[in-house]
């Protein structure tokens, strides 16, 4: 059977708010003595009754002088140090929850960045877009080109010192490689870009070598 939730609320009928006090007093006391017992801390709870002057007082009263007499010993600075008062456990909530937003912020914004560029690529014409998402879209891509750049500085940082004298001769075989490459009229070199060649050819694509 499933429980009912608990309004917190002030319980106006007298009755029902003396009754609801007993068993929730009693619930808390036991809930001291669980942890006590089951973890081996030292705990105690001073309930005030509202209409006696007399505190329930959990285990013992000596036993909770003692506790606080334990407790007051401990130098100041480290008392507190894992102590929080209400407005600092706010400000703290409030703080990982707009560091939250701003992450899922982030990732929404990357994957719209990545939708328009996939649309882009598809054939979408860039007039169909809103200023204010190419200028969005602008900076995006400046923001991955640098991150690009940082990735190839690294790179080129951890590359081994180069040979001169054995590079030397490695390019004057290159450099016969490459003649004899135009001598056949065959591509030479390239790269691919967004799913485009983009590359150097010989003049002599008619496989003639004939000018024009």
């Amino acid at each position: 059977m499933a429980r009912t939730k608990v309004t917190l609320a002030w319980i106006e009928n007298d009755s029902a708010r003396k009754k609801r006090f007993r068993r929730r007093k009693g619930s808390l006391l036991k809930k001291v003595s669980e942890i006590s017992t089951l973890c081996d801390v030292g705990a105690f709870a001073i309930v005030y009754a509202p209409d006696s002057d007399k505190p329930d007082v959990w285990p013992s009263p000596s036993e909770v002088k003692e506790l606080i007499a334990k407790f007051q010993s401990i130098p100041e600075a480290e008392r507190s140090r894992k102590m929080t008062d209400h407005e600092t456990y706010l400000k703290e909530t409030i703080a990982k929850l707009e560091q939250r937003l701003r992450k899922i912020k982030r990732q929404n914004y990357e994957m719209e960045m990545n939708d328009i560029m996939h649309d882009l690529y598809k054939g979408m014409p860039m007039y169909l877009l809103e200023t204010s998402k190419i200028s969005d879209l602008a900076s995006f891509l400046e923001e991955k080109m640098k991150g690009i750049s940082q990735i190839m500085e690294r790179l080129e940082k951890d590359l081994p010192p180069v040979d001169v004298s054995s590079q030397a001769g490695r390019d004057d075989e290159n450099v016969t490689g490459r003649s004899s490459s135009n001598a056949t009229g065959r591509k030479i070199g390239g790269i691919r870009l967004m799913g485009f060649d983009i590359g150097s050819s010989i003049a002599g694509d008619n496989g003639g070598g004939e000018e024009r």
